[in-house]
């Protein structure tokens, strides 16, 4: 697993969680890494979630989260870290 760019995931992740637009350097790095992960295990439903909006704000579409999907952001973001831990 690729540390950097699940910190970069993780912290994209938290920025959308805090209403903010992340850098696209770190979204980009952020859904590569976890692109990898998915491939390993497509099931893993967290870490798709959090890849296909990661993919998505790169693409270059906007995230006008609501209040639920600010929570939702944020939960990815502790899963993401917890990935981390684990390297």
């Amino acid at each position: 697993m690729n540390r950097k760019g699940l910190l970069d995931a993780a912290s994209a992740l938290e920025d959308l969680a805090a209403g903010n637009v992340p850098a696209a350097a770190q979204v980009a790095a952020g859904a590569a890494a976890l692109e990898k992960i998915h491939a390993d295990y497509p099931g893993w439903r967290d870490v798709g979630d959090a890849l296909f909006g990661l993919k998505a704000l790169a693409s270059g579409s906007g995230m006008d989260l609501d209040a639920n999907g600010r929570q939702r952001a944020g939960r990815l973001a502790d899963i993401v870290r917890s990935l981390i831990d684990q390297i």
